[in-house]
Parts: structure tokens; sequence; C-alpha cells
């Protein structure tokens, strides 16, 4: 009986620790944050996990995740044939025992506010005796004034009094600074202690943020993990510097990015991206609703008033802002997919009904502005900084360099004398290398000397952009008004103009330059305007031809030869008649217009 007892416990001991193995069994480790691909607004942070695993399953509890995290956004993989279950994020409240640095805090702030009592109390006394000093000094002045009066008193006696006074009275003066000095340098020190202490104590009770990776058995095996979330508190801007050399006919585009992580946790020695893609955490794409529409009347308005019948009119600046708005809350509304499927339809339908509203030349704004925010925004590029970095979370900007080029440029002076009497030097660069170039901010500089700010257009592999690297006070323009003549023709007033740009090259090698000027234009079959005489024959280029000569801007491509100045000075001349009826006047008008290409 005893026997059969026995065993009977040792199958139940057998059982409870046969049971015992299916529990996992707890790892804890911080990992290792090796890699970061920095977004617009966030980052992906991957740590990775190296360990022994024991033969059944367990779990690993990656601590020390940063405040900023996004916990949705947790997954993890691994790199061997373990696997991983699956991941959970929690947070738990820890206590932390801070009681010493407490107390050593304690007494410092204590003898600190012992300090201020004895320097305020010294302050006082010496208030009180300045009082008394400009008693006695009202009351040895008015003494002396009535002495003076009689005749009693002497140069010596007056002057000795008198420099007494003003010494005292310094003497006062230096000691009532010191002692405010002294109070105000120490209530900082107060002020500091009584924040750190509020930290210490706020962090008492600290809140410990953890993910649990449930691991298959792995058979005692070592492996490896990758953890990976997204933080907020993380962004990135494109800046450059320009340094063009025009002697050697390339410009260095130094491409760098400045960055700013806030994340809660310090990324060291760590391979770092950078990255315009929207990183989203929802894998359901939105499903378009059907648009219900309607007939409305117009409310008509009062006589003399714009009228409400007909289509919108709107400015550019007003179309502009409505599209960036629009593709703003697109892309804010797109990160939440499904349970953002209503507000996008709405967008939608708002964009469409402002078209049902509008002049069809307002729609091809409306368009241009679409596919200029498309261009821009949709391009996604990710660029991978070469060896490691370490990124501390702070405030502070950091400056990273992306890529450092150097590109092939085609160089020429830039004369508007309409405009300024400035000539600039400006470049026409090929982007050869393989990296895309994105809009930013751009600082130029020219043989080695900063000339100015500029802005570097989204400039994509192989394409070519134009960049101007300041003003070249060696070659000077000068543009007049000859002559103007008018005479009737009929019913119509001719005006003829007669204008002299002059141009002078100071150097000593021949240069190129873009002379630009202009003749009015119209729309208007009433008024002819045409360029009757050019001593040089206007540009020929192909994307100048096809779009600003058609609106009267004028383009001569000059080679300008060395030591050109007074009379041997280029000149370019040229003259054009306006007819119109000689009962009207001209007025120009004002235009919302894009620049057209020159």
């Amino acid at each position: 009986m005893k026997s059969q007892q026995l065993i009977t416990i040792a199958a139940i001991l057998f059982v409870i620790l046969a049971a015992g193995n299916i529990f996992a069994e707890e790892l804890t480790t911080n990992g290792t944050i090796s890699r970061v691909t920095v977004y617009r607004g966030q980052a992906l942070v991957t740590r990775t996990i190296s360990t022994d695993l024991p033969a059944g399953a367990s779990e690993i509890i990656v601590k020390g995740l940063p405040s900023r995290i996004i916990p949705e956004s947790i997954y993890a993989q691994s790199t061997g044939e373990v696997k991983v279950l699956s991941v959970r994020y929690r947070e738990q409240a820890v206590g932390e025992d801070v009681r010493t640095e407490v107390k050593e805090l304690d007494e410092q702030i204590e003898q600190l506010k012992n300090q201020i009592h004895h320097s305020e109390v010294q302050k006082g006394h010496l208030d009180g005796q300045w009082a008394m000093f400009i008693k006695l000094r009202d009351f040895v002045a008015d003494a002396k004034t009535a002495d003076l009066n009689r005749g009693l008193l002497q140069f010596e006696p007056i002057k000795g009094l008198a420099e007494f006074i003003m010494q005292k009275g310094q003497e006062y003066i230096d000691q009532t600074l010191k002692f405010e000095d002294e109070i105000v340098q120490l209530k900082k020190q107060l002020e500091l202690l009584e924040r750190k202490r509020g930290e210490l104590t706020a962090g008492s009770a600290r809140t410990e943020r953890e993910a649990v990776l449930f691991i298959s058995p792995s058979g005692n095996k070592k492996a490896s993990f990758e953890l990976n979330y997204l933080v907020d508190g993380a962004n990135w801007l494109q800046q450059y510097n320009l340094r063009a050399s025009p002697d050697k006919s390339n410009v260095l585009i130094e491409y760098n990015a400045v960055i700013n992580q806030v994340s809660g946790e310090n990324w060291d020695a760590v391979s770092l991206s950078l990255s315009t893609a929207e990183p989203t955490i929802v894998a359901e794409p939105p499903s378009l609703q059907p648009m219900k529409i309607s007939l409305f009347m117009p409310q008509p308005v009062a006589p003399g008033q714009p009228g409400s019948f007909g289509p919108v009119i709107y400015s550019e600046q007003e179309v502009g802002r409505k599209i960036e708005q629009f593709a703003q809350s697109r892309k804010l509304n797109i990160k939440k997919g499904m349970t953002a499927n209503a507000e996008l339809n709405d967008l939608a339908m708002g964009n469409q009904a402002m078209i049902f509203n509008m002049y069809g030349s307002d729609i091809k704004q409306l368009q241009e502005k679409m596919e200029e925010i498309v261009r821009r925004e949709g391009i996604s590029v990710v660029y991978n900084i070469p060896g490691k970095l370490t990124l501390p979370s702070r405030n502070d900007q950091q400056l990273v360099s992306i890529a450092s080029i150097t590109a092939k440029a085609d160089f020429t002076l830039v004369a508007t004398p309409l405009l300024t009497d400035y000539v600039y030097l400006q470049g026409q660069i090929l982007n050869d290398s393989g990296t895309v170039l994105l809009p930013g901010p751009a600082s130029m500089f020219r043989n080695g000397e900063f000339v100015g700010k500029g802005i570097m257009p989204l400039v994509t592999m192989g394409e070519k952009f134009t960049s101007g690297f300041g003003i070249d006070s060696q070659v000077q323009v000068a543009h007049e008004l000859v002559e103007k003549k008018t005479r009737v023709q009929g019913g119509n007033n001719i005006d003829t103009y007669s204008y002299r740009i002059a141009l002078s090259n100071y150097k000593n090698t021949p240069v190129l330059l873009q002379l630009f000027d202009r003749l009015p234009y119209t729309e208007d079959p009433s008024i002819k305007i045409e360029l009757s005489d050019t001593s040089q024959t206007l540009s020929d280029n192909a994307e100048y031809v096809r779009t600003a000569k058609k609106k009267g801007i004028l383009r001569w491509d000059l080679k300008l030869d060395e030591n050109t100045t007074g009379e041997k000075a280029t000149v370019v001349t040229y003259n054009y008649t306006m007819e119109y009826d000689r009962n009207m006047k001209i007025r120009t008008l004002q235009q919302d217009v894009q620049p057209v290409a020159q």
C-alpha cells in the first residue's frame, strides 16, 4: 500500500514538473540600438538582442523603452530558426530609493536659505546706516551753508568735509551692490537645488516601459532578434552649401541634414538612415464612397455688388492655400486607414465641389498646383548615412552630412537692368550623381567666399538646375531711354521708343552674359506692339522662344570681350512701336501669374 502511494506521489510530482516546463522561462535585457531610420516627425528604431535561450519556450523582456514610443508600432522578428510567437507592450511603475540624495539636497537647501537670510539681515542693517547717513549729510550741508553765509568756514575744511561725504556715500553704494549681487546668486543656486529635488522626488515613482517577446522552444540555442518600434519627437530637414568654382566649371554640393530628436533615448553608434517616406501602421486602404449631388439656386445680391451667380473666381493665392490645406489634411488622415475613411472621402468631395464652381482657367491653375505638390511630396527617397553615428536625445539640432557631390556647371552672367543695376553670376548645374536632391535652403559660396542665401529646388538624378552665386562687380550695365516719338496716323497714336543698354567688362577675360529686357504685351487686338529694330539678335534658346518671348520678354545671349569699358563697351540698342486709339491711354495690368521660363 505504501509503495503504491509512493508511486502515485512520484507520478504526480512528475506531472507537475513536466507541466512546469510548459511555462516560459523569463529573460531580461535592454538590447542594443543598432539601426535608426528618421522620417518626418517620427523614427523607426531597431534594437538587436542576442541571447542564449533555454530548451523550452521563453519570454524575453526588453526594458528601457523610450517615453515617446508608439506602442501599437512594436514588432519583432528573429534572424534564425527560433520564432517570435507574440509581442506585447506594457508599462509599470517602478519605485526608486532616493532618500540619500534627497537628504543631501535638503541639507544644501537649508544652508543656502541661512546664507540668504544672513545677507538680507546685513543688507537691512546697511540700509538703516544709509538712512542715517543721508540725514547726517543733509544736516551737515545745512550747517555748512549757514556757516558760509556767516563767513565762519574756510576752503580747506569745506573741501575735506565734501570729500569725506563723497567717500562714505561711495562705500555705502559699493557694499549695497555687493549684498544685492550675493543675494541674487544665492537665490539662483537655491532655485536650482529645489528643481533637482523636485525631479528626484518625481522620479521616485517613474514608469518603466517594456516589450515582452514570447519565444518558441529553441532547444538550448543562441538566438538573435530584432525589436522594432516607432517613436515621436524625431525629424530631419535638408540644407545645402553650394560652392562654385567658375574657373573649374564645377560646383561642390554639400548636402546636409539637420536632425532633431527628443524621443527620450540616446542613439549611440547606430546605423542611420533618413527617409521622406510616410511610416504607417495601418494596412487597410481607404474605400471610395459615392458622391451624391443636387442643384440649388444661389441667393441674389444687392445691385452693384459682385454677383453670386456663375462660377466662383479664386485668386492664385486662394487656390494655392486651399490645395496646400487639402494635401496636408489628406496626408494626416491617410495614416489612420479605415478609421479615417469618412474624413478622406469628405476631403475629396470638397475638392471636387470646388472644381464644380470654378472657371476652366482656374481649374487648370488648380491642377498645376496639385502636380507641383505631388512632385514635391510624392518622391520617396532614403539616404543611408555611412559609418556609425551618435545622436543623443536633446533639443539641440545636430548636423549630419548626407553627400558631397562635385557637379559640372556652365556659368554665365545675368543682367536685368530694369530690375537692378547689379550683374549676377548664375550657374546651370548637372546632377549626374546617384542622389536625389530635395528642395531646401542653401548657402552660396563663390571661390570660397560667402555670397548669400538661396533655395535648392527638387533635382532628380540626371536633371539640370539653375542657381545664383551673387553679384559680379567687375561687369556693369547701364540702361537708358534714348528717345520717345509720337505721331498720329489716321485715328491712332503711334509711339516709338528707342532704348540703349551699355555693358562694361572690367575683367581680363571674356565673359558670357544673358541680358534681359522687355516690351509690353497685350491680348487686346486694338493695341499693336512691334519690335522694329535691334542691334543684336535675340536668343534662339528653345525654351525662351516657346514661353517668355511670347510675353514680350527680350533676351540676348552675349559674349563680352575682355577690358571692354567706356567707348569700347558692348552696346545693345532696340526700338519698338505701340499703336492704339489716340483717344485712349495706356495702363498696366497687375496679374497673378507664374514667372515664365527665360
